[in-house]
């Protein structure tokens, strides 16, 4: 499993408050089609089997998940347009007064949705990953990403289960923020550092010598 966050625009989730209510509000987590600065795409019904566990979904402020949850989310579910989601900010709690007071004033970016997704599920387009089913659905944060931004991705950005030459691309993608031929342009320049004339490396000890590398690599000096 692997871990992503996907962050859109108030504008594009079209977020607005209840008439008369100082908490509740209603708009989209994450939208169908949208190709993202990553190339990457949602796909409709991806959130389906995520649904349909029912666990409970945590609302943070820019991902705090280890903070108190700055409210609870009261409707979840797909339409043609995304995920949509009603959610209602805790009443008397200082940091979801102020976090409502930035919504309205369009300071707070976006809505932001974390899940996890098992990689054997998600397929490549010639532009980036195509998420057509997501297994979890942990949380929804609002963020502060800039409202210009359409989405940002991010993973964990341990090395650790980082096994064959497609984890490293992967890898390199969410967590050095490359892109696709970035990355390959990455990996193709350190094999060729480390291949030896006999060019009789199996993958594996091929993928070991490439992470040593890159666990010393300077990946901003060498896009």
């Amino acid at each position: 499993m692997k871990k992503f966050e996907k962050t859109i625009p108030l504008e594009q989730a079209h977020v607005k408050f209840e008439d008369g209510d100082e908490g509740t509000f209603e708009g989209y987590a994450s939208v169908f089609g949208n190709k993202d600065s990553h190339g990457d795409v949602v796909t409709q019904g991806a959130f389906a089997p995520a649904l349909e566990k029912g666990s409970n979904v945590g609302m943070f402020f820019n991902h705090a998940s280890f903070d108190l949850p700055v409210g609870k989310w009261l409707d979840l579910h797909e339409d043609e347009y995304g995920l949509y989601a009603k959610g209602e900010l805790t009443p008397g709690m200082q940091q979801s007064s102020d976090l409502r007071a930035a919504m309205k004033h369009e300071t707070v970016g976006g809505l932001s949705v974390g899940f996890t997704v098992n990689m054997s599920d998600v397929e490549e387009s010639d532009t980036g990953l195509v998420f057509s089913s997501i297994d979890t659905l942990r949380e929804i944060s609002l963020c502060t990403w800039p409202a210009n931004e359409r989405a940002r991705v991010s993973s964990v950005k341990s090395l650790d289960g980082v096994e064959t030459i497609k984890d490293i691309e992967d890898w390199l993608r969410e967590s050095a923020n490359l892109s696709k031929s970035q990355a390959l342009g990455v990996i193709s320049r350190v094999k060729a550092t480390i291949r030896s004339d006999s060019e009789s490396h199996k993958h594996d000890e091929e993928a070991d010598e490439v992470l040593s590398m890159i666990r010393n690599f300077d990946i901003k000096g060498g896009k």
